[in-house]
């Protein structure tokens, strides 16, 4: 941050700067920057014929029941001529920013958080109480009326008329869709872990946030005015526009916007945004595959179709940063709870943790990018990640962040058209030699390296990515045997008798040494490769 820079809003807004300096020219930058008062219209001088016109409803603020139909049925038109842009096939995707509110507008903003907060915790206790007394589940339509429209005209709530309508509807259509995935998970409808009781979010834990339809933000020059300085954004009764880092242009106009602060004490914004499905894009790569398998001490382990392999290292972020967070808990522990210096610490230390999240999925999406660009075919491995982190390697698992690597991949393979198959989850991969198909059983993590019956010596990881990747239907339609390839074929050769089928005296041999000695239920996907290997 330059020096010339302190004492100036945007010291505050661009830098982030909390100096004294800096404070107080964006308190005195806000008061004199504030929006003024909109002028309401006499409406004894509106013209007759302007009656039930969206000029009356929009220009002379008239609220008699045919100007609500007119502004009803243009914001309709708006909304259709909207999405007729994005004609075809769409797709839903988030767009995420930082902002930079000035500190009025962060006072408003806490106010939206805790009274969207406050209709939450009502609708779970209007929920319990009707259970409690044998009534019927209240609606999310009934008690966005209860809870919201009837509340805000009690004086004891009144405060709720200073937040967005739209806002305090979302917060109880969140907690209606909390109860219904809850019954969805007792009724056995949705798979997965068991939904959990909701909750009362409380002030300590409760993540700050607030979403508001599309009727209730604007972007100051439409949503095409998202380049670099491009427009701010303003909120439903916010009485300042907030200035967002627009990274990169929105691709579309925007259906819905949520604000968030997070325990670092920065804000960010995400846009809903419909996408038209762009056609896929060949790879850089024709005619190829990759498998993949995971681990700790290399974070994956590639084997591609093409005869290429390599290993890509684990980068351990978690670990390399374990001295810088210890010592923020450090450093937050001989603060007192409640005081200033307390909440810089915990901002602090937020920071510090934020800074290894980010880290690990840039890393995660600069890998799964990678591999959907130049692969036809991805083939990964079906992994049981919630029950391995349960073991003594929780630490290691948690830092690897598989489950993010293979979340990206499939959204990557998705939005580019490239095919993802997943091996059974019982296959041995591990223990199937890629040579021969010999099951040399179990073997601990201490052994990276091994010797099969047939003499040749096999890497653990690259030994498993090519059973993976061999464990693709897909890649049979390259042409060739890929695990045999792997195993010494020359790699331009047209084929060899490597690649041709094995006899039946051999495949009668391996299927019976392999059913005596393995459990049945993690052979099913070898099987499949025996039949297609001789087919």
């Amino acid at each position: 941050m330059p020096e010339s820079a302190h004492g100036t809003p945007s010291g505050y807004t661009f830098w982030n700067c909390r100096c004294r300096q800096c404070n107080k020219v964006a308190r005195t930058s806000s008061k004199t920057r504030a929006r003024g008062q909109r002028v309401k219209r006499d409406l004894e001088q509106m013209p007759p014929e302007e009656h039930g016109t969206t000029r009356g409803y929009n220009k002379w603020s008239c609220r008699c029941a045919p100007c609500r139909e007119a502004g009803a049925i243009r914001r309709a038109e708006v909304k259709a001529e909207r999405r007729a842009e994005s004609e075809g096939a769409v797709q839903i995707k988030r767009f995420s920013y930082r902002i930079y509110p000035e500190p009025n507008t962060v006072s408003d903003l806490r106010r939206v958080f805790g009274s969207c907060r406050f209709v939450y915790n009502s609708y779970i206790a209007l929920a319990r109480e009707r259970y409690a007394t044998g009534a019927k589940h209240p609606s999310s339509y009934d008690a966005a009326k209860t809870l919201v429209t009837e509340a805000r005209r009690n004086p004891d709530n009144a405060w709720l008329a200073e937040v967005s309508y739209t806002a305090l509807a979302a917060a109880v259509h969140d907690a209606a869709d909390a109860y219904q995935r809850y019954f969805d998970s007792a009724a056995g409808r949705i798979k997965g872990r068991r939904v959990g009781h909701p909750k009362f979010k409380t002030l300590r834990t409760a993540r700050k946030s607030a979403r508001f339809a599309e009727d209730s933000f604007t972007i100051r020059g439409g949503w095409q005015n998202t380049g670099q300085g491009g427009g701010r954004l303003h909120l439903a009764n916010i009485n300042q526009d907030i200035q967002v880092n627009w990274h990169r242009p929105l691709p579309g106009y925007p259906s819905a916007v949520t604000v968030r602060e997070d325990p670092d004490g920065a804000f960010r914004v995400s846009f809903v945004v419909r996408v038209p499905v762009a056609s896929s894009k060949q790879p850089t790569r024709a005619s190829r595959a990759a498998g993949i398998d995971v681990g700790l001490n290399d974070y994956a382990a590639i084997a591609y179709s093409d005869g290429k392999r390599e290993k890509i290292a684990n980068p351990r972020h978690y670990r390399q940063a374990e001295d810088r967070l210890r010592r923020t808990d450090k450093n937050l522990s001989r603060k007192t709870p409640g005081s200033n210096n307390y909440a810089k610490a915990k901002r602090a230390r937020a920071r510090a943790h934020r800074r290894v999240a980010n880290l690990r999925e840039n890393h995660a999406r600069q890998l799964a990018s990678k591999l959907s660009r130049e692969n036809q075919t991805v083939v990964i491995e079906t992994l049981n990640i919630a029950g391995m982190a349960r073991t003594n390697m929780a630490k290691s698992i948690n830092d690897a962040g598989w489950g993010q690597l293979l979340r990206f991949l499939e959204e990557a393979c998705t939005r580019k058209g490239v095919g993802l198959l997943r091996a059974p989850r019982f296959f041995a991969s591990t223990q199937i030699c890629s040579a021969c198909g010999e099951n040399g059983g179990k073997k601990p993590l201490n052994v990276r390296s091994w010797t099969c019956v047939c003499g040749v010596t096999l890497d653990r990881d690259y030994n498993a990515a090519t059973n993976i990747l061999a464990a693709g239907p897909a890649v049979y339609a390259c042409g060739r045997d890929v695990r045999l390839r792997l195993a010494g074929a020359v790699s331009d050769e047209a084929g060899s008798h490597r690649s041709e089928g094995l006899p039946r005296r051999r495949k009668r041999a391996l299927r019976g040494r392999v059913q005596a000695s393995s459990d049945p239920r993690k052979l099913k996907g070898f099987r499949g490769l025996v039949e297609n290997r001789g087919s």
